[in-house]
């Protein structure tokens, strides 16, 4: 088995939604993690992040980190596209490392 991946930091501006590619295909993990000092909001729509309209999204609190199991069977995160990254509060960084099998 080999692993292989990729990592990747932005810093994202309060309120201003940036897609970045989380996609993985084969089996793996992804690790997001918040490196800033405000909240993330992570969302499958550019609008799910702004605030005056978002509505369906997912926090991610200051200094947290997640870790999602991805397989090519089930569970998958973000299998073939990208997601919406908008800091609320204040800007922050998000780090993603995307670690897959291949």
């Amino acid at each position: 088995m080999h692993m292989s991946g990729r990592i990747l930091r932005a810093t994202l501006e309060e309120n201003t939604p940036t897609m970045l590619n989380v996609t993985n295909v084969t089996n793996g993990k992804l690790l997001l993690k918040n490196a800033g000092a405000n909240d993330i909001h992570i969302g499958y729509d550019r609008s799910d992040v702004l605030l005056a309209t978002g509505v369906n999204y997912f926090v991610i609190e200051a200094g947290v980190t997640y870790i999602f199991d991805q397989s090519n069977g089930v569970g998958f995160l973000s299998q073939n596209t990208g997601l919406f990254f908008a800091a609320q509060g204040g800007a922050s960084e998000i780090q993603i490392w995307v670690a897959n099998q291949s």
